[in-house]
């Protein structure tokens, strides 16, 4: 196999899965470390990737959406904190839709203690998280799956919300920011979450702080779409201040606390 070729394959793993290690890699192409390293550094030199110890993740500003399995394992305190204080939003006999994404994966994980609540999802691993929950009725969007990503898109997911009506919609993003809003890096996916936001009473992001200033693909939402937003405490208190001005109330997750950013009026 050309170096070439052997580095396109490469790349392609790096895309699908987020991170690898060079010992995997040198395994599965039968080539030195020494060789595997030196595709790395073309890979990075060419500003694809990083190189991280003993192996290389894909750079987040390539503008495409990272597989579930990158996503998950970052931030994890944060988004576990995050998921803790979003559950105290919801009450008995309400209906919700949880976005696709790792933070709401771990709000599912919390909705457990509910005797009656109704959920709906476009993402298979939170229905399948809660399906045995004798008080959670489960409802899956439809649509086609995406490999490594496990959320269901297109149009028979946006055909099912189109019909629904429901209390909250709590929504994922890959980045937000004061001038564009909530951004994702899917295209596929904008449609998807303005159509969840358009169905429900009360409108939440969530969303760990660290995306907070970073720019994604396409902006999905304005601010004045969101009720409140669910963060941690590395959010920056300009954005807080801003948040005070929209009338946003801003929850901060903070070892099981929070936090409440002073709001103007009702916008609910």
């Amino acid at each position: 196999m050309l170096s070439a070729e052997r580095r396109q394959k490469i790349m392609q793993i790096i895309e699908q899965e987020g991170v690898v290690e060079i010992n995997r890699l040198a395994e599965e192409f039968g080539v030195s470390t020494m060789t595997i390293r030196r595709d790395l550094d073309i890979l990075e030199a060419e500003q694809k990737i990083i190189r991280t110890h003993g192996g290389a993740m894909l750079r987040q500003d390539n503008l495409r959406e990272h597989p579930f399995g990158w996503k998950d394992e970052r931030n994890v305190a944060q988004k576990e904190a995050i998921a803790r204080l979003a559950v105290t939003l919801i009450g008995e006999g309400q209906s919700i839709i949880l976005d696709a994404g790792s933070t709401t994966l771990r709000l599912a994980r919390e909705l457990k203690r509910f005797q009656d609540l109704f959920l709906i999802t476009n993402d298979i691993q939170i229905a399948s998280e809660v399906v045995d929950a004798p008080g959670i009725r489960v409802l899956l969007t439809g649509g086609e799956l995406k490999p490594q990503i496990y959320s269901l898109e297109g149009h028979f997911s946006l055909s099912v919300l189109s019909q629904l009506h429901v209390d909250t919609a709590f929504i994922g993003c890959d980045a937000f920011d004061v001038e564009k809003g909530a951004m994702s890096n899917s295209l596929s996916k904008v449609a998807i979450k303005q159509a969840m936001l358009n169905c429900a009473r009360r409108r939440i992001l969530l969303a760990d702080a660290s995306k907070c200033g970073q720019r994604a693909l396409a902006t999905f939402a304005e601010w004045d779409q969101f009720h409140a937003i669910v963060t941690d405490d590395h959010l920056p208190a300009q954005f807080q201040e801003q948040c005070q001005r929209w009338g946003i109330e801003v929850l901060i997750a903070e070892n099981g606390g929070k936090v409440h950013a002073e709001t103007r009026g009702d916008r609910r």
